[in-house]
């Protein structure tokens, strides 16, 4: 009879620790979990609103002198997890010894059971640490004040009259002790902070360092508040020594440490004394073409006006224009697609990189992205010029300097002046000059179109030869003489037919019937599809040169933000070669900058 009774009590005993559910009667936050699963239970909790519950947790620290610290659940990131409980839940009373599950069964059969929520909910450790070592060094501060005095020049200590300071990972552990109780009796907690004895110590100089210790901050331009930041003197003193003499000082002497004061490298007051005072690069370029080429070189003039960029800030200007787009008021004008002029949404704004291109070779400013367009713009002399294209071809440059930099960037009437302001820091100058390298014409094709009259012509395109430059920057002093010549970048241009459309049976057939224009290099493909062959035959540039031969490969077409004079199939030309040429270089310093060679004609007006 016995082991019967005694095979039932472990058969029962067995059954109750295989249960997937919740004891009879358990309950959790007031929330009935008897009889539910692990999921169940969990999906009871969370319409219960359990896992809100953090704002209902909160721990407090209490230092000897009365300052506190207090973090709640919320600020820590705490979430109850329901998980946790309903896993709680369910396992309740289950993995002891023989018969205690069963028993605990019974227990809960017979009462109810509310059970505390688990206590290991995840926190912000990083904050509560903040959060305490912030009133600990509040505490402590208070203390170390009553043992020293900062003065304007000095700090005066007390030999002895120092204190034992709170330690902030020690405020730490009771801050995350008492929240952790809280989360478990869904109650705010407090904890005091008790001090070690530790009578007549001197002051920590380590800890007063620390509150001593100011970062020298130089000012720089704020871009919202159009002003010059406050500057910071840095503040310190020699430990070593003020330990030196607090050891060999008397209980009760009065030591002396003088303060160390580091001044910022540009204070508030002489960065406003400068603060754009000199200008740095001026270029003034003529507009030509139509009107919708000038309203759209208006609309880029004005996205970059009065931008600042403060030292090792990067200029892009993608990124500052935006996509040329109708909807901000941009118009279709004449750009180069596929070796033709065609009209492009934004044709033109290619004149605005140019010209900031063009000042920024005529200072130190360092270029990120440069390229150079696939034929001669007019407006600037060869290789100044920087094309663009929204999403593929950016120019960037960085403000290398010491000092913020404002672009200023106008259109009046038909001209555009680029100004860079800024503040210089001697009297010298740069001048640019480019060296043309090789140079191919151009040829002029006939090609019948039924639209033209009879006895009249129409130019289609007109024709440019084809060059490869390099481009220098020549440093001199205020007095003019030359010190020193930089190599910058070879620029390589693509010649282009000169297109005249006449009246249809004008021209002799040809025996090659499909003999057309565009088999010519330079030009598309018989697919249409736009190719960009090397722009020159390989040469051999002197010795004294960079020695790079400019390859091609293509890339996606050009956008309608591109001007005449670009092409939807730029290629990454134009980078400046590796080595620079030697020293010796015979060419001669330049005399002011080369004017574009024809201001007559702008094929990037078109």
């Amino acid at each position: 009879m016995v082991v019967a009774v005694a095979t039932v009590v472990v058969a029962a005993d067995f059954y109750v620790k295989g249960l997937k559910t919740a004891p009879p009667n358990i309950s959790l936050g007031g929330v009935k979990l008897g009889g539910l699963t692990q999921s169940e239970a969990e999906r009871a909790l969370i319409d219960s609103g359990y896992e809100e519950n953090a704002a209902n947790v909160a721990a407090t620290l209490y230092f000897p002198n009365g300052e506190s610290v207090r973090v709640t659940g919320e600020e820590a990131g705490m979430k109850p997890s329901a998980y946790e409980a309903a896993r709680l839940a369910v396992g309740y009373g289950r993995g002891g010894p023989v018969f205690s599950s069963l028993m605990n069964y019974i227990i809960c059969v017979l009462s109810p059971t509310e059970l505390s929520a688990p206590g290991n909910t995840p926190v912000d450790t990083d904050y509560i640490r903040s959060v305490a070592a912030e009133g600990a060094g509040r505490f402590n501060s208070g203390l170390l004040k009553s043992g020293y005095t900062i003065g304007g020049s000095d700090i005066v200590i007390v030999k002895g009259a120092g204190s034992a300071l709170a330690d902030s990972e020690e405020a730490f552990d009771l801050t995350l002790e008492a929240l952790y109780e809280s989360a478990r009796i869904k109650e705010p907690v407090s904890v005091e902070y008790e001090m070690a004895p530790n009578p007549g110590g001197d002051v920590d100089l380590d800890a007063l360092s620390r509150i001593v210790f100011k970062e020298p901050v130089s000012a720089i331009y704020d871009v919202e508040t159009g002003r010059a930041t406050e500057s910071v003197t840095g503040v310190s003193f020699d430990a070593d020594e003020a330990r030196r003499r607090l050891e060999s000082a008397e209980t009760g002497e009065r030591i002396v440490i003088p303060l160390i004061f580091t001044q910022p490298e540009v204070t508030t007051e002489q960065l406003e004394s400068i603060l754009f005072r000199d200008i740095l690069a001026e270029r003034v370029t003529n507009i030509a073409g139509t009107s919708n080429r000038l309203n759209n070189i208006k609309l880029a003039a004005a996205a970059i006006d009065g931008m600042v960029l403060n030292p090792g800030d990067e200029f892009s200007f993608n990124d500052t224009v935006g996509e040329r787009t109708a909807e901000k008021g941009y118009m279709s004008a004449g750009a180069y697609a596929g070796g033709k002029t065609v009209q492009e949404i934004g044709g033109g704004i290619c004149q605005v990189s140019s010209t900031i291109y063009d000042c920024v070779l005529h200072t130190d400013l360092e270029v990120v992205s440069r390229r150079n367009h696939m034929f001669v713009v007019t407006y600037l002399p060869y290789g100044n010029d920087a094309t663009i294209n929204w999403g593929t071809i950016d120019f960037k440059f960085k403000n290398n300097t010491d000092y913020p930099i404002r672009i200023e960037s106008v259109v009046d009437e038909r001209k555009l002046t680029v100004k860079l302001h800024g503040t210089k820091t001697d009297e010298g100058y740069i001048k640019t000059d480019y060296v043309t390298i090789s140079s191919t014409g151009y040829e002029t094709v006939e090609i019948e179109d039924p639209d033209v009259e009879p006895g009249t012509t129409k130019v289609d395109t007109s024709g440019h030869g084809g060059l490869v430059v390099e481009t220098y920057k020549y440093y001199y002093d205020a007095a003019g003489n030359l010190q020193n010549k930089t190599f910058v970048s070879r620029s390589s241009y693509r010649a282009q037919d000169r297109i005249i459309l006449v009246p249809v049976g004008t021209l002799e057939p040809t025996d090659d019937p499909d003999a057309s224009p565009s088999d010519s290099p330079g030009d598309t493909d018989p697919s249409g599809a736009d190719t960009d062959p090397q722009e020159t035959p390989p040469v051999s540039p002197p010795a004294e040169t960079p020695t790079e031969t400019p390859t091609e490969t293509p890339t996606p077409a050009e956008t309608p933000s591109e001007t005449p004079g670009e092409t939807p199939t730029e290629t990454p030309d134009g980078r400046a070669s590796e080595s620079p040429p030697p020293d010796d270089d015979p060419l001669p310093g330049p005399p002011p900058d080369r004017p574009p060679p024809d201001e007559t004609s702008d094929p990037d007006a078109a």
